[in-house]
């Protein structure tokens, strides 16, 4: 079931245009008063939101629902572990290097290609379905049976899940009888960063846009102190709280939920480029903020590049 991204009719976006003479004539009766620079500041917001960009971003917030949006999923999950020990005094072949490194790995030997992909793609399509799209899957040989209305051919090109990790060194603080002493020690912070390469083609061209995005988490570090009753001293220590199996399945949910997000956002900015008056370029990259439900101005989180 499709859900309606906006609750209803009632208007998410205050208009400013019709108060704006009224908040002239204000503004130039205090122009010389010392709110002088606050009112002119408030006046190039107001400016701002009245722009071509933006009226034509809250254009497609409001009218996208129902358009058809046709997802290649992946099939492959590409999985490495970068952080390999090995005795650098023998050669090893392509194939003993994968297999040290898919032995001293963490996680990725432990991790099923087919539940990450699949709520990845699951999460991927319930979050567009719930902006308000339909979506349609299927593979790349079903995008030549065009339905009626297409908007969009995404195909979900290559998903990389890397595992490395980092040594952080610290300071361990011990009060001893002499004073407080301390020494180093050093604490290991994994990491898993998935890489993805999406394929966009806007129906009726022939161009495809390749999205790049990477993410990634790792452990959680927290700070603690050590107190001996017995001895007296006591001493800072940082704790670590390891990545689980289940925090990369979450990633997988997550990630699917962002990219989604990201692929609404690219829509629209394409919306307000197809749609400027002639001889107007687009110099600014919106985006659509959820909590607020308004339109602002941000950077794009895709590295994007023309196939």
């Amino acid at each position: 079931m499709i859900t309606e991204y906006l609750p209803n009719d009632s208007k998410p976006y205050i208009c400013i245009e019709e108060s704006l003479f009224v908040f002239m004539v204000i503004a130039d009766e205090y122009f010389n008063t010392k709110y002088s620079g606050l009112l002119s500041f408030l006046m190039i917001l107001m400016l701002a939101g009245c722009s071509p960009e933006h009226k034509l971003a809250k254009e497609y917030v409001k009218h996208h629902e129902r358009d058809r949006i046709f997802i290649v999923p992946s099939y492959e999950l590409h999985k490495d572990n970068q952080s390999i020990y090995y005795n650098d005094s023998l050669k090893y072949s392509e194939e003993q290097f994968d297999s040290i490194a898919w032995v001293q790995s963490c996680y990725i030997q432990h991790v099923s290609d087919s539940i990450f992909l699949s709520r990845f793609t699951n999460s991927l399509i319930n979050e567009l379905t719930r902006e308000g799209f339909d979506v349609y899957v299927g593979d790349s040989s079903d995008v030549s049976l065009l339905l009626p209305g297409l908007k969009w051919v995404v195909s979900v090109a290559q998903l990389q899940l890397d595992e490395n990790h980092a040594i952080t060194t610290y300071e361990v603080y011990s009060e001893k009888v002499q004073g407080y002493e301390f020494e180093y020690a050093d604490l290991r912070m994994n990491m898993l960063s998935l890489s993805s390469w999406f394929e966009a083609r806007c129906t009726g061209k022939e161009k495809k846009q390749v999205l790049y995005l990477k993410e990634s988490i790792m452990d959680n570090r927290t700070l603690g102190f050590d107190f001996a009753l017995n001895k007296g001293n006591k001493g800072l220590q940082q704790n670590r709280d390891s990545l689980e199996i289940a925090d990369v399945y979450k990633m997988a949910d997550e990630s699917g939920k962002k990219h989604a997000e990201l692929l609404f956002d690219h829509f629209m900015n394409n919306y307000i480029c197809e749609n400027l008056p002639t001889g107007t370029a687009n110099k600014d990259y919106f985006y659509y903020d959820r909590k607020s439900r308004s339109i602002k101005r941000g950077l794009n989180q895709w590295y994007e590049e023309e196939k």
